[in-house]
């Protein structure tokens, strides 16, 4: 286990410029290299040592209000004006450093903030359909007591004990949109979850009246009026007002309670600093960078800090905090009372297409304004394929992390998104309960055109060559591209080229390139490694008609025939 640690007079400064320029280009080689570590002989770290015992640390919730104030105002401009992100920007397009939380081989490192799950390994329909497990939702072995409820906001509800006394959560849709957010809800948690997240348990339910009952000293609040007593009479006329019908039963999103003790949600940004196990700043994190592009695939724009929450888990002085993602009602297309068609196209408050409009004088259009809900399913919201373009996709709320994302975090998540089958992804979108076939058959069809757009624009900015496994005399890798199936395989050349390098990578001498069909690496007439350069480089490019690609170059060492690193 290994603890994962993340620096008078008027002057004429014209001429100085240049110079200035040059240094910060020249010196963006070195902040590459000095985001990794030294090549070593040695297992690959898999797992952060984050969960030791830990005070329980105190609940926060910031307001929302200074929390977006923060998020569109000072935190981007800090980021426009850091000198070291401007010259890595200036300098090739590195936009950021290095994921701190990422292991050799360039993978996410398992936490309380993820764990490894479909891209690393494989899951059936089952496995991705289940979930965090208890798909049946709550136990049904004795009426659901209702034990506290709310009918402010946009829906009403409940807070159940069922017959395990277990505490649930039962939401509603809108009104005005039964089956809308509830199914989206359900269909986007098992995505997160397959994708590594740690979420709560949602599941759609469908019950009777008579299903539950109210526990003594229930209260419900009431807009204007405050607290009052529920009573079964008062219960029957919240249910009804939820327009949550179908067939004469009700439908709702049963959301388990998380274990441990609340803290309130994480911030995308900075540290939590009552928590000695947090040491990695949060917009650093691969994972969180991610979810840009997560986000991107269900357009799920609320990604607010409101809806995360930390959860103090173990005894106290023994326990420690695991980090989550919980509410995804606002997916796929879905908002509220009434979806909005620029949610996922602009910030909330967005200056650069506002600006844009003004200056077009209508002779100009937003891609969102031709954005339609599917005609004749009311249980979908407003989600297509046509005009959505992956690298433009913007959650509600600007995000330190997406801010921060690199083009080899935007190729992690697209690899973990690649790993999807359609079969996987229908079984997900059943799991939401659609009344209408249709409605499955649009969502599977929708998610399946944004996955292959998301999958093809990040591989051909890194491409996808991956997987490299040591085998004898040779080294296997794998066209990601090509296997799960996003580009076609027919006349694609692979190319690589071998040096013995030491542990800073350095080297005296590259082989020349041998040209392939073949994903493969024959190290027969590879080049001797000594003391002093004790590890085998193995640089791949691909050309898929275009010219070849950025490298992607896999590190082994000899001695132990261990494959020890891959840079992209």
């Amino acid at each position: 286990m290994a603890r994962i640690h993340p620096g008078g007079h008027n002057i004429n400064l014209r001429p100085l410029v240049p110079v200035v320029l040059i240094l910060m280009m020249m010196g963006v080689g070195s902040l590459q290299a000095a985001d990794r570590a030294p090549l070593k002989d040695a297992p690959v770290v898999w797992y952060a040592d984050d969960n030791q015992p830990i005070p329980v640390p105190e609940f926060a919730e910031p307001g929302l209000v200074p929390y977006s104030l923060e998020s569109f105002i000072s935190r981007p401009f800090s980021r426009f004006f850091h000198p070291g992100r401007l010259g890595r920007k200036i300098g090739s397009g590195y936009t950021g450093r290095r994921a701190p939380n990422v292991n050799s081989l360039d993978e996410v490192i398992n936490s309380t903030w993820f764990t490894n799950r479909i891209g690393l390994f494989p899951m059936d329909d089952a496995d991705v359909a289940k979930g965090p497990g208890q798909a049946e939702g709550p136990d049904r072995s004795k009426p659901w007591v209702i034990i506290g409820a709310k009918t402010a906001g946009v829906t009403p509800g409940f807070r159940i004990r069922d017959g395990r006394d277990d505490v649930w959560l039962l939401k509603f849709d809108p009104p005005n949109h039964p089956g809308m957010t509830i199914r989206s809800g359900v269909v986007s948690n098992l995505i997160f979850h397959a994708i590594g997240f740690n979420v709560p348990i949602d599941r759609v339910v469908v019950f009777d009246l008579e299903d539950l009952e109210v526990g003594e000293g229930a209260v419900m609040k009431l807009p204007r009026v405050g607290e009052v007593p529920m009573t079964e009479a008062n219960l029957d006329s919240v249910l009804q007002a939820t327009n949550s019908i179908f067939d004469g039963q009700y439908h709702a999103l049963a959301s388990k309670y998380l274990s441990g003790k609340p803290l309130g949600p994480f911030n995308d940004q900075d540290l939590r600093k009552d928590d000695p196990n947090d040491t990695i700043k949060h917009q650093d994190r691969r994972e969180l960078r991610g979810v840009k592009v997560f986000g991107a695939w269900v357009n799920h724009f609320d990604t607010k800090m409101h809806n995360t929450l930390d959860m103090y888990v173990g005894v106290p002085g023994q326990g420690y905090v695991k980090h989550h993602l919980i509410d995804f009602a606002s997916t796929l297309g879905a908002f509220g009372s009434d979806p909005v068609k620029r949610f996922g196209y602009e910030f909330g408050f967005d200056l650069t297409p506002m600006l844009g409009r003004t200056l077009a004088l209508g002779f100009h259009e937003d891609a969102w304004v031709y954005l339609e809900r599917p005609e004749g399913l009311s249980e979908v919201g407003m989600l297509d394929v046509e005009t959505f373009e992956p690298e433009k996709w913007k959650p509600d709320i600007p995000h330190s992390g997406m801010a921060e994302l690199t083009a080899a975090d935007g190729y992690w998540a697209a690899k973990i998104l690649s790993a999807f089958t359609v079969d996987q992804i229908r079984a997900m979108v059943l799991q939401g309960n659609y009344q209408d076939p249709k409605a499955v058959d649009y969502l599977v069809n929708t998610l399946r055109g944004r996955q292959e757009k998301i999958v093809r624009y990040w591989f051909s900015e890194v491409p996808p060559l991956d997987f490299f496994q040591p085998a004898g005399k040779t080294v296997h890798y794998t066209d990601l591209a090509v296997t799960r199936g996003f580009m076609e395989g027919d006349g694609v050349q692979y190319r690589y080229r071998l040096a013995a390098v030491n542990e800073n990578r350095e080297t005296e001498e590259w082989s020349e390139w041998t040209e392939s069909f073949a994903t493969e690496i024959p190290l027969k007439a590879a080049p001797p490694t000594t003391s002093d350069h004790e590890f085998l480089a193995m640089e791949c490019q691909v050309n898929r008609g275009r010219g070849w690609s950025s490298s992607t170059t896999a590190y082994l060492a000899p001695a132990s025939g261990r494959l020890v690193a891959v840079d992209r």
